[in-house]
């Protein structure tokens, strides 16, 4: 039945831990996706820090994780169905590191990035050119817009994506939690 309770187990299950765990490492992977989305968009929005075509696409793992895992919070979703949907944000937290990677390596000038993003565009005619310089610049993506300590933003994510992930995994394997 998809892993939907009927409202007569959702009344009837053990209420009495104020914390679940399982339902804690949801919240937790939902919340730190939120915070990240929150953080780029502070600094997208408030600081001038425009994202390249890369940095849009590592945003898309942590909407869906932060979107999921706070769905999956409704009571009507049993503890198995949850530990099924964490294993999934495992998977979007390892596309987000990997999203990071590649894009730290492109920083880096280790490999290519993609065309649409950096490399020498090939113009057809004067009006391209015209109305190429109408449009607003979109940074490459072998630029650094800003880096900490010697990490760009893109290897953050990376390390953040790992973190995230190993937690959400150790969580998810923790049979004990989803009973």
């Amino acid at each position: 039945m998809l892993g939907l309770r009927s409202p007569q187990q959702i009344y009837k299950s053990d209420m009495s831990a104020a914390v679940q765990p399982g339902k804690a490492a949801l919240l937790a992977a939902s919340l730190a996706s939120a915070a990240i989305l929150a953080s780029v968009f502070t600094a997208q929005y408030g600081f001038d820090l425009w994202p390249c075509s890369l940095c849009y696409m590592q945003r898309v793992p942590h909407f869906f994780v932060a979107v999921f895992g706070a769905l999956s919070l409704m009571p009507a979703i049993d503890g198995r169905t949850r530990r099924v949907i964490l294993f999934h944000l495992v998977g979007l937290f390892m596309l987000s590191a990997a999203l990071g990677g590649y894009h730290a390596g492109v920083e880096a000038k280790w490999w290519p990035g993609p065309d649409t993003c950096t490399g020498i565009r090939a113009v057809g005619s004067m009006t391209d050119v015209l109305s190429g310089l109408t449009k607003a610049g979109q940074p490459g993506c072998d630029e650094v817009a800003f880096a900490f300590m010697g990490i760009s933003l893109a290897g953050y994510n990376l390390i953040g994506s790992v973190v995230l992930a190993a937690g959400s995994l150790y969580a998810a394997l923790r049979r004990d939690w989803w009973a």
